[in-house]
């Protein structure tokens, strides 16, 4: 049944989120995978370790301060299967969440009363796996942060029950420590004593053996083995049958294992997304919860691991904290209430935000991609009905939790009472001789010494041991019997058996007692509770007001609390039959609503339009902002414009909006309304260096170059000490420099233009690792041009070999060098060189093959010339230019009849260029085929009848057909 549980929640979260595999990248997933350089593969592995989650150095002062290497590499490694193809990503993303669900329905096992346990864990996986809540972690691709730690946060604490579970085992189970100290006594005792065997005893002997091997047998060789073995007057330990499954020293061996484990996947789900390291804390509060005993090596060991675990907890988070450095800034649109001057009001507004996530955990139906800005208006005051909701949610809590907590130190209470009670019995009933059960266990041995025939009235007169409860003719150990003589075991004998019975009860007993409704229930909330802490702005201000897919991992204790509730209401069912069949219909009828309402949720993160259309009502400004710039990509501008314009209606202030708006008319060519838009954009967020970019352009185009060249000095200049995305400020930046020394070359100062170039350079990495399209190697090569302009060969070269350095494969480059190089006729083979290698790069290249003919032709080496030219034209053969070029070298290098082929199949590709029939007849009339020669002549003529080239080859070809007949 518990399999079947299992897989029906893996499944059914499967089938919810199937149809996000043809969902594609959107919102964050474009920066943190398509601009992500540790995910494309241009940063090495050790990069993973010191960027954020966005690729972002954590030293960079504009980080975002999220280390979240494990979750990068997860994208890395989808990015080396299948490059940028979403469905893969997409199906990473169901295959985790199907996962996690798994893992949720063991944890409920673990964690559920002994009456929830049928209920309650097939509604908390099912419920985990249907939760609307969960769309934004799985359907987004950035959501897989939450995914992957929070199934690192199950493993860590299903690692930390099983080590709880090992602890009071080794701790129950000390009969080795027992057998050991008996042996010894047995021992002492036999070097004073000689062994006496009986008749009777002898018989009774054999008679228990046969049936001790008679049932291991049937239980199977591994219990072949007693806990202990007497032969030849020594007594030899062997496998304690207490421990069922491994020795002592393996057992604390594997003990210490699964704490180690515990720590190293709470380091992973940490590494994973940050809130993740509270999983530590839990484990801690839930070994208080489990492990309650009074004894004194129980409070020792469970204070020993709850001391080794915080240690590393600390250590994690210390190390954490040092890496991470101080909090990075955020807008204040981004938490509005972080940025509020008024203690109150932030007072007022942090303490309604968890009531608010517990609202959306209990109706999910109103859900949106971002919740910033005025999405949850700010409380401003006492009286808002908001404060009510906030004190009734913390009344509620903070009562029910006190009742529990109440209910179990009454009971560990009474169970401390109880223990010291039973141990003063236990000195009692040790040391009073004259009791009657003393009396009576007298007369009890002096039945059982009198042999009589065994038949089951003589077995039940056997007294029964004080350890084990077994009477004699039940299985005894050899030790045991050999300690006891062999003979009745009286009072104040001491048995070394196994006590399975017992045993059995004290732990169904001590099972029920920590699975209490009371318990099960504290640990739940901390469950859900605990995980939200870091998102709650209660130690620090994190950069958003509500984010869905924060809730996955605090949903799994709000998902074991619903698995519970309707154990705890279904546990009379066959009572309250009608009752109970009426609730499972309504949780049947809440479970199909989430999961429709799951599906309904996927089609909005199928693409940014949907998705950004389903949080109109909720943020509009961003969503009307967000929507204008997808309008924009589609083409659909007149809608974009409408967007943008609601957008700044809602919020005048945004400089994003601004910034598209201004794209949005440039492109129109309404360069005066983008240049009031950017302007705009600038004033909001003086630091956009992309608008000082655009502005410039829209100046240039507009015939203002002064004031573009202004624009683009500033945007180089633009502080970048507190931007979200480095590489996009950066590249901005770069672009201004390249824009400005465009602008000075149109110009003619050809210095200024160098300088600006430099600038550039001094930007961009030293590697060739691009900086959103531009790379140290584009720049270089355009700077070399401007060198080749000041006639700075020499400087040219430099720049050209600095480019080919970091671009060895670029084939442009090696033809620029070339052409550098040639210009000195005493290095024209080793411009040759170069050429070739060009061409060996790129063979099939008509451009290469252009260059490399020209510089032959140039050399006077005219056949080789016409075969590069050849093949260029053979490279591209719809290109009449080409097949004009080829002819012409064939021409110069006396080869008259294939270029008369290739005039005439410039001629059949371009029929209406004049020039391609004039050509034509010239080859034509310089092969003697003068008829044909004047027949391309009047049609060049017909195409351009006053060329005089012409008109002057016409006459001498009638001249000479005039000739030819007159012979």
């Amino acid at each position: 049944m518990d399999q079947w549980v299992t897989a029906a929640s893996s499944l059914l979260a499967l089938l919810l989120y199937y149809s996000t595999l043809d969902a594609g990248f959107v919102y964050d997933d474009r920066r943190a995978i398509l601009s992500n350089p540790d995910v494309i593969g241009h940063t090495t592995i050790r990069a993973l370790f010191e960027n954020d989650f966005w690729g972002t150095p954590l030293s960079d002062s504009g980080s975002h301060g999220s280390y979240r290497p494990l979750c990068v590499a997860t994208f890395r490694l989808n990015y080396a299967f299948s490059g940028f193809k979403p469905w893969s990503y997409h199906f990473f993303n169901i295959v985790l969440h199907s996962i996690a669900t798994a893992l949720v329905v063991t944890t409920a096992k673990r964690l559920m009363p002994q009456h929830c346990i049928r209920v309650g864990t097939a509604v908390a996986g099912l419920s985990f796996a249907a939760h609307p809540i969960h769309t934004e972690a799985v359907a987004s691709v950035v959501g897989r942060a939450d995914l992957v730690a929070c199934n690192f946060f199950l493993l860590s604490f299903l690692l930390y029950i099983e080590h709880v579970r090992l602890r009071l085992e080794r701790q129950k189970k000390q009969c080795r420590h027992v057998i050991k100290n008996n042996i010894i006594r047995y021992q002492l005792m036999s070097n004073d004593q000689n062994f006496r065997l009986s008749c009777h005893g002898l018989v009774q002997h054999i008679m228990m053996n046969v049936r001790r091997l008679l049932k291991v047998g049937r239980a199977g060789p591994l219990k072949m083995l007693n806990a202990c073995e007497v032969g030849n007057g020594t007594v030899k330990l062997n496998k304690c049958q207490c421990d069922n499954s491994v020795s002592d020293d393996s057992g604390e061996l594997l003990q210490w294992c699964t704490l180690a484990g515990t720590f190293l996947f709470a380091t992973a789900a940490t590494l994973s997304k940050e809130p993740a390291i509270m999983v530590v804390p839990l484990c801690i509060f839930y070994d208080f919860l489990k492990d309650t005993r009074q004894g004194e090596p129980y409070s020792k060991c469970r204070w020993r691991s709850i001391c080794a675990l915080s240690t590393g907890g600390f250590v994690l988070l210390y190390w954490r904290l040092r890496l991470a450095g101080a909090p990075s800034a955020f807008a204040a649109a981004d938490n509005p209430a972080s940025r509020d001057p008024s203690i109150l009001t932030r007072f007022y507004t942090f303490s309604y935000l968890p009531v608010f996530n517990f609202l959306l955990l209990i109706y999910p139906f109103q859900l949106s991609f971002d919740w910033s800005m005025d999405s949850i208006p700010r409380i401003t005051t006492l009286f808002d009905i908001r404060n009510i909701y906030s004190l009734i949610f913390y009344a509620v809590i903070s009562k029910v939790t006190w009742i529990a907590l109440s209910n179990e130190m009454i009971k560990q209470q009474e169970r401390k009472e109880k223990y010291f009670k039973k141990q003063n019995n236990k000195i009692k009933h040790k040391w009073n001789y004259n009791s009657k059960q003393y009396n009576r266990r007298q007369d009890c041995e002096r039945k059982t010494i009198i042999p009589h025939k065994e038949n089951a009235s003589f077995k039940r007169t056997i007294c029964p041991c004080n350890g084990c409860k077994h009477t004699l003719t039940e299985e005894h150990t050899n030790v045991c019997r050999a300690i006891n003589n062999n003979n009745t075991v009286m009072h104040q004998s001491t048995c070394v058996c196994p006590t399975t019975v017992g045993r059995s009860k004290k732990d169904n007993s001590q099972k029920n007692v920590y699975r209490s409704p009371q318990v099960a229930m504290l640990l739940f909330t901390a469950f859900m509770s605990l995980p939200f802490v870091p998102a709650s702005n209660i130690l620090f201000y994190v950069g958003f007001v509500v984010a869905e897919r924060v809730l996955y991992i605090p949903s799994v204790g709000f998902c074991f609390l619903l698995g519970l509730g309707a154990g705890t209401l279904t546990k009379n069912w066959r009572r309250y039959e009608m009752r109970s069949r009426m609730f499972m219909s309504a949780l049947l009828i809440t479970l199909l609503a989430m999961s429709s309402a799951t599906m309904r949720r996927n089609l909005d993160w199928r693409d940014e339009e949907s998705l950004f259309r389903s949080a109109i009502h909720i943020n509009p400004p961003k969503a009307y902002g967000n929507l204008g710039s997808v309008l924009i990509t589609q083409g659909r501008l007149a809608e974009a414009e409408v967007a943008f314009e609601k957008a700044l209606n809602y919020r005048p202030n945004m400089a994003d909006v601004h910034y598209n708006l201004g794209i949005l008319h440039q492109n129109q060519r309404r360069y005066g309304e983008a240049i009031k838009s950017f302007e705009r954009a600038i004033y909001f967020r003086p630091s956009m260096a992309l608008a000082y970019v655009n502005l410039g352009t829209s100046l240039m185009a507009d015939g203002r170059l002064a004031e573009a060249a202004s624009a683009l000095r500033a945007g180089a200049r633009a502080d970048g000490l507190r931007v979200r995305d480095r590489r996009e400020h950066d590249a901005a930046r770069v672009s201004a420099l390249v824009q400005l020394a465009s602008l000075h070359s149109q110009r003619g100062h050809w210095h200024k233009a160098l300088s600006a170039y430099k600038d550039a350079l001094q930007i961009l990495p030293d590697s060739n690792a691009p900086i959103v399209g531009w790379t140290r190697h584009n720049v270089l090569s355009m700077a070399s041009k401007v060198h080749m302009q000041l006639h700075q060969w020499t400087q040219a070269e430099h720049s050209i070999l600095s480019a080919l350095s970091l671009a060895p494969n670029h084939v442009a480059t090696h033809l620029a060098l070339a052409q550098i190089v040639s210009r000195n006729v005493s290095r024209s083979m080793e411009a040759e060189v170069w050429y070739k290698k060009a061409v060996t790069l790129a063979p099939d290249d008509p451009t290469v093959r252009d260059q490399f003919g020209m510089f032959l032709r140039s050399q006077r080496r005219l056949l080789e010339s016409a075969e590069q030219l050849v093949k260029a034209a053979r490279l591209s053969p719809t290109n009449s230019a080409r097949a004009t070029t080829a002819a012409r070298a064939l021409r110069d290098a006396r080869r008259c009849r294939s270029a008369e082929r290739w005039y005439a199949r410039a001629v059949e590709l371009n029929p209406e260029d004049a020039e391609h029939h004039s050509n034509l007849g010239a080859i034509l009339h310089l092969n003697g085929k003068y008829v044909a020669a004047a027949s391309s002549y009047r049609r060049a003529l017909q195409l351009q009848p006053n060329d005089q080239i012409t008109i002057t080859n016409l006459k001498r070809v009638r001249k000479l057909i005039t000739n030819q007949k007159k012979k």
